[in-house]
């Protein structure tokens, strides 16, 4: 009878729990990070467009913001 059956059959002695598929943890604060980076990066951009003092001061404000990110990012 099972000969003449068509179709799968899977047999509870070959499914346990190593064959069963795990996803990986996800990493909760990763979009917030790449975030930080994307606006830190603005800011550096913007620093450069404004020139002077005050974008200077944009920009190395930027490039901490970005660096703060990346370093969480990558932890």
């Amino acid at each position: 009878m099972q000969a003449a059956s068509i179709g799968f059959r899977v047999s509870d002695s070959k499914v346990d729990a190593s064959t069963k598929v795990t996803a990986a943890p996800i990493d909760r604060h990763q979009g917030q990070d790449v975030a930080l980076m994307a606006v830190g990066a603005g800011a550096m951009i913007v620093g450069a467009l404004v020139g002077d003092k005050a974008g200077t001061i944009i920009l190395i404000g930027g490039a901490a913001v970005a660096l703060y990110g990346l370093y969480h990012y990558l932890e």
